[in-house]
Parts: C-alpha cells; sequence; structure tokens
C-alpha cells in the first residue's frame, strides 16, 4: 500500500473515530446525525457545484449516488440506534470489523482485487484485533441491541464500500459524496419531522456544535476515503481505516468511563501490528 494513501487513511480514520465519538457523547442522538449532514451539505455544495460545471455528470454515476443514498440512510439509522443501547468501545468495533471480512470477501469475488499473502493475513489481523475489542458482553444498556444493530451497520459498511469503489471510475468524489448526503438526508426527513420534530429543535439548540464536529469530520474524512479507493484495493482501505477502532475504543475508555480489560488492549495491539503487515503489503 503506497505511502500517501496508508497517511490519507490513518488521518481519515482519526476523523471517523473523532465524530463517532462525539455521536455517542449525545447517545446515538438521530437528530443530531441529521443536522451534521445538514452541515456537511452545506460545506460540499460550493465545490460540488464547481465540479459539475466544469466536468459534467454522467447517468451511470447518478446510479451509484442513488445505491449509496439509500444504503447511507439505513447506516446513519442504524448507527443511531447502536449507539443508544451500546457503548462505543463494544458498537464500533463490532460494526467496523464485520465490514472489514465482509469487504475483502466481496471485493475478491465481485471486483477480482488480487491481495498478497501479507495483506490477506494483515485484514485477518487486523479483522481479529477489532472484533476482540467488540465481541465481549460489557456495561451497557442493552447489550443484545447494541450489538444486532452494530451488526446491521457492518453490513451497510460492507455495501457501501463496495459501490464506492466502483463509483469512484465514473463520478468526482466531492459530487458523489455530496449526492449521498443529500440522499440521507431526503430519506430521512420525513421520518425526523413526523416522529421526532421536537427532538429535532432541541437537538439544534443545546447540541449544534457536535453536529457541526460530525458533520465536518464525516465529509472530510469520507472524501479522503474516497480519492485513495482510486489509489488501491478497497480491501486494504477499509481494513487500514480500521485503526479508527482503536482510537475509538481509547477514546470511550478514557473520556466516557468505558470499562477496561486485557482483551481490548490485546485487540488494539493486534490491529496495529494488521496496519503493518498491509503497509509493509
Amino acid at each position: 500500500m503506497i505511502a500517501l494513501a496508508f497517511v490519507l487513511v490513518i488521518v481519515s480514520a482519526l476523523l471517523h473515530a473523532l465524530w463517532n465519538f462525539m455521536t455517542k457523547r449525545v447517545s446515538g442522538n438521530l437528530s443530531v446525525l441529521y443536522i451534521g449532514l445538514v452541515f456537511a451539505s452545506i460545506l460540499l455544495l460550493p465545490f460540488a457545484l464547481v465540479f459539475i460545471i466544469a466536468d459534467g455528470l454522467l447517468p451511470s454515476g447518478l446510479v451509484y449516488i442513488l445505491a449509496t443514498g439509500i444504503v447511507h440512510a439505513f447506516y446513519f439509522f442504524f448507527l443511531s440506534k447502536a449507539y443508544t443501547y451500546g457503548n462505543i468501545s463494544i458498537v464500533y468495533p463490532v460494526a467496523r470489523g464485520c465490514g472489514v471480512i465482509g469487504t475483502a470477501l466481496i471485493a475478491m469475488l465481485l471486483l477480482r482485487e488480487s491481495l498478497s499473502i501479507i495483506g490477506i493475513a494483515g485484514i485477518i489481523c487486523t479483522s481479529m484485533g477489532v472484533l476482540s475489542i467488540g465481541l465481549k458482553r460489557d456495561d451497557q444498556i442493552d447489550y443484545r441491541k447494541g450489538l444486532l444493530y452494530a451488526l446491521l451497520v457492518g453490513v451497510t459498511m460492507i455495501f457501501y464500500s463496495i459501490i464506492d469503489k466502483v463509483a469512484m471510475a465514473s463520478i468526482n468524489p466531492v459530487i458523489y459524496i455530496l449526492g449521498l448526503f443529500l440522499l440521507s438526508l431526503f430519506f430521512l426527513t420525513p421520518y425526523m419531522f413526523i416522529a421526532r420534530g421536537g427532538e429535532l429543535y432541541d437537538a439544534w439548540r443545546r447540541y449544534w456544535r457536535y453536529s457541526l464536529v460530525i458533520g465536518v469530520g464525516s465529509a472530510v474524512g469520507y472524501l479522503i476515503i474516497l480519492y485513495v479507493f482510486r489509489m488501491v484495493q478497497v480491501s486494504y482501505v477499509v481494513a487500514v481505516r480500521e485503526f479508527s477502532v482503536a482510537v475509538g475504543a481509547m477514546l470511550g475508555m478514557t473520556y466516557l468511563g468505558e470499562s477496561r480489560s486485557k482483551r481490548k488492549t490485546t485487540g488494539i495491539v493486534l490491529i496495529v501490528i494488521g496496519l503493518i503487515m498491509i503497509r509493509i503489503a
């Protein structure tokens, strides 16, 4: 994995851990996530318009935007539910770990990605580390529900990662990410205003700063990943991005009072070893 791509994915992972930490700080409040999507869309809109005017937009690109927009609407909904019931040091690793394993398998089958032996070993090592952090009962509000929604987040991650990789051959990343955010807003808006109108107002009044961090962090971090997809295999990118799991677990233990254990420490070490192997690959 080339050095530039590796560094960019690590930066994206840090941003991803940061905005997920903020999401957990508000107990997975979907209204805060929704407002974050609004902030992200406002940030990206002027840049996307410039690229649309300069490069145009192919019909195939619109198909990919529609597909990822639908998947991301479910992603944000499941993520909100996962953090409502589970701790970040459990939910985050389980969701991301399932995504790593699933994405690698699908990429090899559908995209015909060829991975080296050391690269495969690195992906396996990273996945073991991620899952070892998450697959353990903890002092959560509802462990089973938290685990179920974390698994559903992982499934959506597999789908959107593959869509993203294929889409980057025919559409500008800025246009693409704006499209998926706008579609996610479109699909979530009826539910938000009908079922959570009061909560939405309260979230804006009390937590708009959290929403700003979530929106900017998710937009910039995701944009970095989309550009990296143009450089290297999706399996490597998704695996290296799981460095965010180690960061998320440490944030949860340090600032949210979540339990520490040898299992979590071992998981973090395995993730780092896996990253080194993928970097070598």
